[in-house]
């Protein structure tokens, strides 16, 4: 068997992605505004492949806490599109991430998914990296082997208060003042003063787009979820009637002004359309200090805040980045495509760095109204995506109040045309 030549593997893969371009290009004449995505956008391998090049391999993605790695040699694995991060804390103290692939022969260097080491070392071959990913040594190379040029391959990062971002990009999106814009909402939080509290991991059977299109609507919060709505009044307006947009607006302008006379960071944002990029507080409910079964703190007040005001911080960035923050806790939202139809939801709890489990927090607590109400729905996912499967699916027009969700569809046109 002759093996195919160097041009011939790139035409054989240039060819794939045009057929996967020329393919989307004519899906998208089908496309409506403010209407569901036509089908095959949810269960077409070509479309899934468009996706991981347009989107997950372009833009910035959120993927950890740097508490995650707080000691020099520590690291942890990060999977997205096929491509395996290794993301580890410098001798210098920097975050570095770094392809996972050995520039000898191509041989994952780091097969745990977490841990610590003074070095990377290939265990195929035994070739070694710095934490920075410098070669470092590698036998019986020729004379000439000059080993700078042989470093694991980097990608972008960019910490946002601790956050780490990253890019696998040659020229990731110019997206400074996004990231600007979440400094000063999440500084007043503290988040750099913070810890990994609790994590959990759903496999979703579903195409990625139904799963964000899920979290950014509430449409379904009423028939769906008793528990978010026990908690959030911001649920009462997605009913749709006037009645309940005005007791939500109404408690809203209460809530505001109140928060303003404590002092507390109350500036809003308006969608920036170049970086999809959104930030604003609001009220959780009446009563309630925090999103947690009856209203109470869960933990310790983080960062600025002197008292609970009763309110949220949500970020958006993007496609994929999000965070929830009432003033004891951090939600980090996760959505990894692994499959055509199927994703990796994760949820990770932060709270404050000095907070001692089941003295200032009990995890139960913490996590109770968003695993709950994540439990609940990745079985509508996964219903919803059967029903997309079947031959009758025909999209259909969005409700008004789905606005979260008509922003998501409107900047993955826009991302993948």
């Amino acid at each position: 068997m002759i093996s195919p030549s160097p041009s011939a593997c790139s035409a054989t893969f240039r060819s794939a992605e045009n057929q996967s371009e020329e393919f989307v290009s004519d899906l998208l004449k089908q496309f409506r505004t403010d209407w569901s995505l036509p089908q095959p956008f949810y269960n077409d391998p070509r479309v899934f492949a468009w996706d991981l090049e347009r989107i997950f391999l372009k833009d910035w993605l959120l993927i950890d806490h740097a508490s995650r790695i707080p000691r020099p040699g520590d690291y942890f694995l990060f999977e997205v599109a096929g491509e395996s991060i290794i993301v580890t804390r410098g001798k210098d103290g920097e975050v570095h991430a770094l392809l996972n692939v050995c520039r000898h022969r191509g041989s994952r260097v780091c097969l745990e998914p977490s841990g610590s080491a003074q070095a990377l070392v290939c265990p195929y071959h035994a070739w070694s990296y710095a934490l920075d990913g410098r070669l470092l040594s590698a036998r019986a190379m020729p004379k000439d082997f000059n080993r700078k040029d042989f470093g694991l391959r980097r990608c972008h990062v960019r910490l946002v208060e601790d956050l780490i971002f990253i890019s696998l990009a040659a020229q990731p999106p110019a997206i400074e003042p996004a990231f600007q814009t979440w400094e000063r909402y999440l500084h007043p939080h503290g988040v750099k003063n913070a810890k990994i509290a609790h994590r959990i991991t759903w496999k979703v059977k579903a195409n990625w787009k139904l799963v964000l299109e899920n979290f950014l609507e509430c449409y379904h919060c009423g028939p769906a979820h008793p528990e978010y709505c026990s908690v959030m009044l911001q649920a009462l307006p997605a009913s749709g009637l006037a009645r309940d947009a005005e007791i939500y607006n109404t408690y809203r302008r209460q809530w505001t002004e109140r928060a303003k006379a404590m002092g507390t960071f109350m500036e809003q944002t308006n969608l920036d359309t170049e970086t999809h990029c959104l930030c604003a507080r609001g009220p959780i409910k009446e009563g309630f200090l925090s999103q947690s079964r009856k209203g109470v703190p869960v933990a310790p007040l983080m960062g600025e805040f002197k008292e609970y005001d009763g309110g949220i911080t949500g970020c958006e960035e993007g496609l994929l980045n999000y965070l929830i923050a009432p003033n004891d806790y951090f939600l980090l939202p996760h959505f990894t495509p692994l499959t055509v139809d199927t994703t990796e939801m994760e949820m990770i709890w932060l709270v404050r760095a000095d907070a001692v489990e089941n003295v200032d927090y009990r995890v139960e607590d913490l996590i109770w109204l968003w695993k709950v109400t994540t439990d609940q729905d990745k079985k509508l996912i996964e219903d919803n995506q059967a029903g997309v499967n079947s031959r009758g699916y025909e999209p259909g027009p969005l409700a008004e109040v789905e606005r979260g969700l008509k922003r998501f569809v409107a900047g993955y046109i826009k991302a993948i045309s």
